[in-house]
């Protein structure tokens, strides 16, 4: 991958990807931008949209653009990640791979996004130009990447979180119980506020570092740039020097921290589970500075819709090497379409009794997001919801292939249990039994299709 920008990757993919440049005044904050996006959606994805003017909270013109629907489409998360192929099948099993091979960030002296800079009371949060997507949502928001540091440590992490408008220097950040939690947890407990960086633009495939469900020790500024091909270029932050280094090229940065002992009431927004996410306590982020680069571009997510969900692309290919390191004889996993992301679907050229078990639970345990797992046999496609149910209704005897699981840690954005508490979870095994006999499927010999193609009949409609 060439690009280290999210300008450099609309110039070289833009045109391919169908953008879509909209040159009109948005104002954002009144469900202008999502109401476009809304009509733009089919089933099989979007174009990315530009916005190239775009109002600020307080209603004014504001100097950034924003750009929704960078992983709306297929294509364009494989675009994000430098694969010119067309196969989603290929792009994750090379995800697993290219996760492996960390690449350290670099420090450099100057970075595009620190050319313009406000700190202290030079901070107007309202200057931004903030989001409303979905009806219900309890305020403005912006969906950026936090970097934060771990205390004591050298050792970065990035997460997509979402992060709600409180007044012109607070925000709120819903933070879900992995690294970032962790470091906050351990500062807030030796009473200290804990420094963080908002990215609200960077090229897209250093978004996607954040999405990965990487082991806890991991630095993620090393995952980002193995999923972008070379260390991310990193420079000191205006506001803690070199005790927090942030994305050199990225769009935009708001520098803050994380209130030891300080919470406040956040939500509802629209999540990927494409309802509204609840309202709850959420961590206070108090801003000591924003600096951003000359044209700068923020990247949005369109929440609760296609743009959100291809967005957790690395949390897909995590799954699929999770279950063909416990299983190899696992041939593929489906989540956008087999089921929704918290229903995995698992096929499998099954050799011994017990691998679709094995592999389910391999799945499960790999985060807390799946709760329920369907394994098919390798003749099932994955992502054809018809052709997984056929597979239950044909395939499953309840009493014996199907496994309830109680007392597990649940996705907190999981609207069937919100908040902290234990969910449960199910297994379907949908594969054929090894010493019984399969039905011979009921279908045309391939060799017939072969002989009498449709070309070779005249006809005609009426």
């Amino acid at each position: 991958m060439t690009d280290v920008s999210l300008g450099g990757w609309l110039e070289n993919h833009g045109t391919e990807l169908g953008l879509v440049r909209v040159g009109n005044q948005v104002n954002p904050a009144d469900y202008q931008a999502t109401a476009l996006l809304a009509r733009l959606e089919t089933g099989e994805g979007a174009p990315p949209v530009l916005f190239e003017r775009v109002s600020s909270l307080q209603g004014s013109p504001s100097p950034f653009k924003m750009l929704f629907n960078a992983y709306a489409s297929r294509r364009s998360v494989m675009r994000a990640l430098g694969y010119d192929g067309e196969s989603w099948r290929d792009l994750l099993e090379q995800l697993s791979q290219l996760t492996a091979d960390l690449k350290p960030h670099r420090l450099v002296e100057r970075g595009e996004v620190q050319t313009h800079v406000f700190v202290g009371p030079e901070v107007d949060l309202r200057d931004l130009p903030w989001t409303r997507h979905v009806e219900g949502e309890g305020g403005p928001y912006f969906t950026p990447i936090v970097v934060s540091r771990e205390p004591g440590s050298a050792r970065y992490n990035l997460s997509w979180n979402r992060v709600m408008f409180f007044d012109r220097r607070h925000v709120g950040v819903h933070i879900s119980p992995r690294q970032l939690w962790a470091f906050q947890r351990v500062a807030e407990e030796q009473g200290d506020d804990l420094p963080v960086a908002l990215v609200l633009g960077h090229h897209p495939g250093f978004n996607l570092a954040a999405a990965s469900l990487t082991a806890m020790t991991v630095d993620e500024y090393e995952v980002a740039g193995a999923l972008m091909g070379h260390g991310i270029e990193v420079v000191p932050s205006i506001s803690f020097g070199s005790d927090l280094l942030v994305p050199a090229h990225a769009e935009a940065v708001i520098e803050g921290r994380l209130l030891a002992g300080r919470r406040a009431v956040e939500g509802p927004f629209g999540e990927y589970m494409r309802y509204l996410g609840p309202q709850k306590l959420s961590h206070v982020l108090e801003v000591d500075a924003v600096t951003y680069r000359d044209q700068p571009t923020i990247l949005e997510v369109f929440a609760g819709h296609q743009d959100h969900l291809h967005a957790h692309l690395s949390i897909h290919a995590s799954l699929l090497a999770a279950a063909k390191s416990a299983v190899p004889q696992v041939v593929d996993l489906g989540w956008f379409k087999g089921g929704g992301p918290t229903t995995a679907v698992i096929s499998v050229k099954k050799s011994a009794a017990g691998q679709p078990m094995r592999a389910a639970l391999a799945v499960m345990a790999s985060g807390n997001l799946i709760k329920q797992v369907i394994v098919v046999d390798e003749d099932i496609d994955v992502f054809d919801a018809q052709q997984v149910m056929w597979a239950v209704s044909t395939r499953v005897r309840a009493d014996q292939d199907v496994n309830i699981f109680k007392g597990l840690q649940g996705s907190l954005l999981d609207p069937s249990h919100p908040g902290f508490g234990t969910t449960s979870g199910m297994v379907i095994d949908a594969t054929w039994s090894l010493d019984g006999p399969r039905a011979p499927i009921a279908r045309v010999p391939d060799d017939a299709l072969a002989r009498y193609p449709l070309e070779g009949y005249q006809m005609e409609k009426d």
